[in-house]
């Protein structure tokens, strides 16, 4: 019980940490956000480029797609430049599974400011000197911050025991299934309601037990179709165009995932040693970041083909 009390915990922590973070963000600069989405949506490549930055600033992607499917529900952004920005959102939320890694690496506490003990009391301090002076937003930012960080060291400390219990080895052992990895990918997603707490929750178990490649990457791709849930969820009762934009972002996420399980179950077939090689949380980070990044690559080429499916799609 104590484990898991531990657990969840830090998994609310992190949730609204990282909530509190990017709404405090939001909140400031929510209208320079739109004037850069407005802006530099012209063409693919751009909404590409800006999705990316914006998505890793703010540190949320659900945040940069509900913005997109409000300007399109608003007429101030058309539903063919919002894709480059959707894409682009899904390749910058790979920047919290870089913390994570950098956090289970224990060289990467040689620079002391790398070290969470250090940079943690000293932003919840700056933070509560800011809300003392009344600045609610930027207090916000950096105690959010803060406790996005406390969450994710308080996560890894809590699944440590669990690595000895032998339930858990033989609940590994069933990962080896792809398609239960991308249902337990998709749900545990949902039901957490934050793709970076689910790929959190995969490096720091493969930080305490033998995770492979062949267990870790279907979960990967399954979180990345659950994120989609709360799109969907802001598009109900939205214009058509809005209603778009939520519908290519799912089968943007699923037909990527179809693709890369395709190659995944040639590799097993050529039974290539790499898929029963351990995986780290470096090389799990490396993952998120390289199927999102050759997402963008397959999808680009193909993205009026893409526009024009969920015109016949949503009616």
């Amino acid at each position: 019980m104590t484990i898991l009390f531990n657990f969840l915990i830090s998994i609310l922590i992190f949730i609204y940490g990282i909530n509190l973070f990017s709404s405090s963000l939001e909140n400031i600069y929510q209208k320079k956000i739109k004037t850069i989405l407005e802006k530099y949506t012209k063409s693919s490549l751009k909404g590409i480029i800006f999705g990316t930055l914006i998505t890793m600033i703010i540190g949320s992607s659900t945040i940069t797609t509900i913005t997109i499917v409000s300007l399109v529900n608003s007429s101030l952004m058309s539903f063919h430049n919002s894709l480059g920005i959707m894409m682009g959102a899904n390749l910058g939320t790979c920047i919290t599974s870089w913390f994570v890694a950098l956090l289970g690496n224990k060289s990467s506490n040689i620079l002391i400011f790398l070290n969470p003990n250090t940079y943690i009391p000293l932003l919840l301090l700056i933070g509560l000197i800011y809300s003392f002076k009344k600045r609610n937003n930027r207090s916000n930012i950096l105690i959010g911050f803060a406790l996005f960080m406390l969450g994710l060291m308080m996560l890894q400390k809590s699944l440590e025991p669990i690595s000895n219990y032998a339930w858990f080895k033989d609940l590994l052992i069933s990962f080896n299934n792809p398609i239960l990895g991308i249902i337990t990918g998709i749900l545990v997603t949902s039901i957490l309601q934050s793709s970076s707490c689910t790929i959190a929750i995969l490096q720091t178990i493969s930080n305490t037990n033998y995770f492979t490649f062949k267990m870790a990457t279907p979960i990967i791709m399954g979180e990345n179709i659950g994120t989609c849930l709360t799109t969907l969820v802001a598009s109900i009762g939205t214009s058509k165009n809005a209603r778009k934009v939520a519908i290519s972002h799912l089968l943007y996420n699923l037909i990527g995932t179809i693709i890369f399980m395709i190659i995944f179950y040639l590799i097993d077939i050529l039974s290539l040693k790499l898929l029963n090689m351990r995986v780290t949380s470096l090389e799990i980070a490396l993952i998120h970041t390289l199927f999102n990044f050759f997402s963008i690559l397959i999808f680009y080429p193909f993205l009026n083909k893409l526009e024009r499916l969920i015109d016949l799609i949503v009616k």
